[in-house]
């Protein structure tokens, strides 16, 4: 059961997530395709990627779309599939994704 309203509000991804040290050029290099095709996207709102002071080798990734039907836009197109691929190629540590709904938002 849905509070009122939450149908209209944003849906928000936040991604943690922790980059083998010989795989970060690669990373780097697809993360920016990713971001730059996702803003791109009609329903992206936002994506951000954010890199930890604490461990260089750690990223949250910050992603704001108007509807799920955006985020499954999203997951079909051709920048998204590199950070697939990335993971399935063991380029990760760890990824943890959380989705959200967007509440106090500029």
């Amino acid at each position: 059961m849905s509070a009122a309203g939450d149908e209209t509000k944003p849906i928000c991804i936040v991604v943690e997530a922790e980059i083998k040290e010989d795989r970060m050029e690669e990373f780097l290099d697809l993360i920016e395709k990713d971001a730059v095709g996702s803003r791109a996207e009609p329903g992206c709102l936002r994506f951000d990627v954010l890199r930890s002071k604490d461990n260089p080798n750690k990223f949250f990734f910050y992603e704001a779309y108007v509807d799920a039907d955006a985020i499954a836009f999203h997951k079909d197109q051709p920048h998204f599939a590199l950070w697939t691929k990335f993971k399935e190629t063991e380029g990760i540590v760890s990824s943890v994704s959380h989705k959200t709904d967007g509440w106090f938002m500029s």
